[in-house]
């Protein structure tokens, strides 16, 4: 893990991702037509693996996070999706940089701030949302190497989840 990365108040820019990625003869619509999501996600580190969400009938893997609630910093959107979908508590380490997303079928430019973080305590229980468990959201420890593994193996084909991964991929 890049002790520089989780040392940094690092705002850069991971990945900027839009239609145009997937299809380059793609021409953009306004955006001013787009709704904005903030969201929070990242690596979660215990005991030198880290957490995925197998997203089974779907076919890939994600990084745990999700909406940050009216109210809630970036930082306890994180905390807080964490919990849900890891059942674990955390100390963030550091900030990983944000990943911009221009989804122009749902009319969607999503903003995802992406955070390192150690569990804290004993993991518990997941506590999904009932789209989340129709989708098979099943958390996995693995390797940073067998993550990297399975990211480069997995190509989902539906819109969203092209997204999904290539967000988390980077």
């Amino acid at each position: 893990y890049n002790q520089t990365i989780m040392n940094s108040k690092n705002n850069q820019i991971i990945c900027d991702i839009s239609d145009k990625t997937f299809n380059p003869s793609f021409t953009s619509d306004n955006l001013k037509d787009y709704r904005v999501r903030k969201a929070a996600r990242g690596i979660l580190i215990n005991g030198g693996k880290i957490a995925l969400l197998n997203v089974h009938t779907k076919g890939y893997h994600k990084l745990p996070g999700g909406g940050i609630e009216t109210g809630e910093t970036n930082e306890e959107g994180f905390i807080r999706e964490i919990l849900e979908e890891t059942g674990c508590n955390c100390k963030i380490m550091g900030s990983a940089g944000v990943t911009i997303e221009y989804r122009d079928q749902f009319k969607l430019l999503q903003i995802s701030y992406v955070f390192i973080a150690e569990v804290i305590g004993e993991p518990g229980l997941q506590k999904l949302e009932q789209g989340e468990i129709d989708e098979g959201h099943d958390l996995e420890w693995l390797t940073l190497e067998d993550a990297a593994d399975i990211f480069t193996k997995e190509n989902p084909t539906v819109y969203e989840d092209k997204f999904i991964h290539l967000r988390d991929r980077n």
